[in-house]
Order: C-alpha cells, then sequence, then structure tokens
C-alpha cells in the first residue's frame, strides 16, 4: 500500500476502498485509467456489516472471493414470530456466502492494485476544491489532484456534503454485535441462516453464523418512525435465541442508507456510488450488490464518455436508472407495506409466507428482480382472491 500522496494528477481519485470503490477502480485500472484509491484508515480495516454476500453480488464480483469465505449457506430461514410461522428456502448453490468485511475489502482492493491502480491508506480528505478541468482533494497527506471524483466513502462520508449535495438521505439504525459464544451454543445456531421478523417494530433480527462467533444484529428499516430502544430489544433477542453466556462482545451501531439521494448524483466531476448514494436494499438493507453495480456503472460512464462531466452523468443515470434506481423504486414500495402497515404484513405473512421467503431469496440469487414482482398484476389479483376467499369464509 503506498504511504504518502504523490503530486501525480490521476485521472480518476477514489474516495473509499470499501466495494463499490474497489469495483470501480479494479475497472478503470483495468481500462488503463489512472487511478488512486484513498482510504482514511489503515488498511485492512474493519467495516461493521454482517458480513453476508448474497449470490447476486458474488456473481457481479471482478474476482473470486472463495479463499476468504468463512461459511456457504444453501439454505436461508425466515421467521415470523408474531405468526409463529417458519419457512425455509433452499438452494442447489449458496445463497448466502460468510464472510468479514475487513477481508473482502481488503481483496477487492488489492485486486484493483493488481490492475495498477495505486493505494494511499490513513489518508483522510480534509477539502475538496475546483480547478478547470481538475479537481484537488486536499489531505492529511498532501494534495492528490484529479480529473474525476468518485465519492466511495460510504453513509457517513463527508465527500457528498463538501461537493454540494445536501443529504435527504433516508437512513435506517441498526445494531449489531460480534460475539463468542460457547461451543455448544455456536454449534446450534450456526446451522443455517436466519431472518427474523417481529424483533423490533418496522424491521427484523439476524443470526449469520461466521467460522468461530456469531454475527447478531437488529434494523429497523422503516426510519421515520424508528423505535426507541434498540440496545434493549437487542439483548432482549440475544435471550430468545438462548444465547445467556458470552464470551466475548464487540458491539457496533451504524446506519443503512435506504433511499437514494434525490437529484442527479454527478455533480461537477464528481459521480457518488454505493451507500454515499444511498443505494441499499430498503427491504433487506443489504448494500454490497449495489455498491458493486453502481462502482463499475460510475467507472464504464467516466471511461465512456471521454471525461466529460454532462455525458458521465447521461452515461451513469441511463446505466442506473433502467436497473439499480428502478429495483429500489420497486423495493421501497414493498418495504413500505411490509414495514409501514402492520395487518399488511400479518397477511401478507400468514396467507404469503413461503411465497415471500422464496421471492426474497430468488432476489438473493440474482433470479427476480422486485420490480417483475411487485409490479405483477398477477400477484395482486392473487391477493385480492384469497382476501375474498377468507372474508367468505368467515361469513359462512
Amino acid at each position: 500500500m503506498t504511504g504518502s500522496s504523490t503530486s501525480r494528477t490521476y485521472d480518476v481519485a477514489i474516495v473509499g476502498s470499501g466495494p463499490a470503490g474497489s469495483a470501480a477502480a479494479y475497472v478503470l485500472a483495468d481500462q488503463g485509467v489512472r487511478t488512486v484509491v484513498i482510504e482514511k484508515e489503515h488498511l485492512p480495516r474493519y467495516k461493521v456489516c454482517g458480513g453476508g454476500v448474497v449470490r447476486r453480488a458474488m456473481d457481479a464480483l471482478p474476482v473470486d472471493i472463495r479463499q476468504i469465505v468463512e461459511r456457504e449457506f444453501l439454505s436461508v430461514q425466515m421467521n415470523f414470530l408474531d405468526a409463529g410461522l417458519q419457512f425455509s428456502s433452499n438452494r442447489s448453490r449458496s445463497i448466502v456466502s460468510m464472510t468479514m468485511r475487513d477481508k473482502i475489502d481488503h481483496l477487492l482492493v488489492l485486486s484493483a492494485q493488481d490492475r495498477s491502480a495505486e493505494i494511499v491508506s490513513e489518508c483522510k480528505v480534509e477539502d475538496i476544491s475546483w480547478r478547470p478541468d481538475i479537481i484537488e482533494l486536499t489531505t492529511c497527506k498532501g494534495t492528490i489532484a484529479a480529473r474525476f471524483v468518485i465519492a466511495a466513502d460510504g453513509a457517513s462520508g463527508a465527500v457528498a456534503r463538501r461537493a454540494g449535495w445536501k443529504d435527504h438521505r433516508v437512513r435506517a439504525p441498526a445494531l449489531e454485535y460480534e460475539i463468542t459464544v460457547p461451543p455448544q451454543v455456536q454449534e446450534t445456531l450456526s446451522q443455517t441462516l436466519r431472518f427474523d421478523f417481529g424483533v423490533v417494530p418496522r424491521g427484523y433480527g439476524w443470526v449469520f453464523p461466521k467460522r468461530e462467533h456469531l454475527s447478531i444484529g437488529i434494523g429497523a428499516l422503516s426510519p421515520r418512525r424508528s423505535p426507541l430502544g434498540l440496545k434493549q430489544m437487542l439483548a432482549q433477542y440475544l435471550t430468545s435465541l438462548g444465547i445467556h453466556h458470552i464470551t466475548h462482545m464487540a458491539r457496533h451501531g451504524f446506519v443503512i442508507p435506504v433511499m437514494p439521494r434525490p437529484g442527479p448524483l454527478v455533480r461537477n466531476r464528481v459521480v457518488l456510488v454505493g451507500d454515499a448514494a444511498g443505494l441499499a436494499d430498503p427491504v433487506t438493507g443489504e448494500g454490497i450488490t449495489n455498491a458493486i453495480l453502481s462502482g463499475q456503472a460510475a467507472a464504464n460512464a467516466i471511461i465512456q464518455s471521454d471525461f466529460s462531466d454532462d455525458r458521465v452523468r447521461q452515461n451513469y443515470h441511463a446505466a442506473i436508472n433502467t436497473t439499480i434506481l428502478r429495483e429500489l423504486r420497486a423495493a421501497r414500495l414493498l418495504a413500505s407495506m411490509l414495514y409501514g402497515f402492520s395487518r399488511f404484513r400479518n397477511f401478507m405473512f400468514t396467507c404469503h409466507g413461503r411465497s415471500f421467503a422464496e421471492t426474497v431469496t430468488d432476489v438473493f440469487m440474482g433470479e427476480k428482480s422486485y420490480h417483475q414482482e411487485v409490479y405483477n398484476p398477477d400477484n395482486y389479483l392473487k391477493l385480492l382472491r384469497l382476501r375474498r376467499s377468507r372474508f367468505a369464509d368467515s361469513v359462512t
């Protein structure tokens, strides 16, 4: 890793070395674009994340990450606790691969470095200024200049704000514990990947088994009415899972940006990707897939547009409007019904829990999309027929 900044002017400077930044750097460097990745932390660095890489994200990665995968799950369990329902979805390939974010992020940024991207770690961006055709990033290690900047600095990053964006993203609060438990408890809870609805109002809890510990957390996916007391709810969740003795615990709070920033995601030769753009899945909170896809889309837009600000904006939005943003619009509609209306949620889980679990699994696999499911009129006709049938049964 490069330890100090350089006086060279780059074609593209990427702020942030997570999946979005590394995916963009890989594409750019692979095409001979002079690229630097700026990371404020020492690499590898810990990142708060469940560490679950869904199949559609695995398929989008430019490199094979199996060497750092700790566990693979061919089944996913979804529990609807209020209704006492449990559904398991099974596939012939892994649905979710478990790893630690420091490992996957480090592997991805090294793969970009192998393509000749330069890496400057322990380097915080302190200010941004514009000159004709050049952006200057003032960092703790000096000035780095580039023709374009990709902001991949996550949900709490400052590049977008310094570049003039208002922060109207909707951010959902979440709390996760990395815990080490007695071997018998570890073995019991490592049999499957589980999502538990009903643990927290307007959200869910999760258990992600790793090789030697568990990642357990809760998230409130309807942040406009976020519940208080996540810490207490997570403590109750641990107890309900049969966890009474913990030998080691690391607590982490974070936010999930579940609504994109309004307006263009390209401005003054700065491109927003991943969580900096607010592209996490509002149904599940999963963000790695869209981080990778948006990073790749930003890189390709820059390459195809010959560094024209207007053309980069047009090409980037053309790429993500029909893919990422269209999916997120449909996912937000589903999330608003799922987390915003308890009667609808209970009806859907009771009557269509199996179908819901299979659909979410198909989305994880990249075999279906929220758009095709949410806007499929046949699905609403089925719901209507079922409601009529249940009403008829209740009056006879």
